[in-house]
């Protein structure tokens, strides 16, 4: 009887672990679901920047197809403005990914499908965050280049400041702003490095189809 007794009370014990358990995972994919939906309506936001890789081949076909006394350096200081100023990136709501890795809780979702899944959402991210990590190291190259062609005191001289959102101020302007190289390579160095970071996130955009 004793060990009937103590048998009984192991399966109770081992049942009230595995509803303990089920709860858990319950709670950890409710958790997921929502930490997802952020992570969709954010995505939209960064997807939408896709529009800079035409923006930036379109000033590289410029200063490729025009000779430097033709340009309208309305346009190259617009571009810039525009499309060479800074880049959206993704921020992962991915905590609790993180919490049924680190903590060993994987364990927790009994479908192997979902686990799978959630392992493939682990090492897309991690990917996407180095891509991103390197698209933000190249953007200097392309920034110091910049510095020496154009003079940022122009963005701001006219009472309005020009950011990304009103760029296009830029193109009403009565006189175009001088740059401070009168070299059409200068110009072209700018545009290949404009273009080689174009690609990168180009291809960072396509990692987060």
């Amino acid at each position: 009887m004793l060990f009937l007794a103590v048998f009984c009370g192991f399966l109770a014990e081992n049942f009230r672990e595995h509803q303990v358990e089920h709860q858990r995972e319950k709670q950890y994919i409710v958790s997921m679901l929502r930490e997802l939906e952020a992570d969709t309506a954010q995505l939209k936001i960064v997807l939408k920047d896709s529009v800079r890789v035409t923006g930036i081949d379109s000033m590289v076909r410029y200063i490729n197809t025009t000779s430097f006394e033709s340009l309208d350096t309305r346009w190259l200081y617009y571009f810039k403005r525009k499309y060479l100023s800074n880049v959206n990136f993704m921020s992962y709501s991915n905590n609790t990914l993180s919490q049924l890795k680190n903590a060993g809780n994987m364990r927790l979702i009994r479908k192997r499908n979902v686990v799978d899944s959630l392992n493939r959402l682990d090492n897309l991210i991690r990917e996407s965050e180095e891509q991103a990590d390197f698209v933000l190291s190249q953007f200097q190259h392309h920034a110091l280049l910049g510095n020496e062609i154009f003079n940022e005191w122009f963005y701001l001289d006219s009472g309005i400041k020009i950011h990304v959102f009103n760029a296009e101020l830029i193109l009403n302007r009565p006189i175009a702003p001088p740059l401070l190289t009168k070299e059409q390579n200068q110009l072209i160095k700018y545009a290949n490095a404009a273009s080689g970071w174009g690609g990168l996130v180009s291809n960072y955009n396509r990692m987060l189809l």
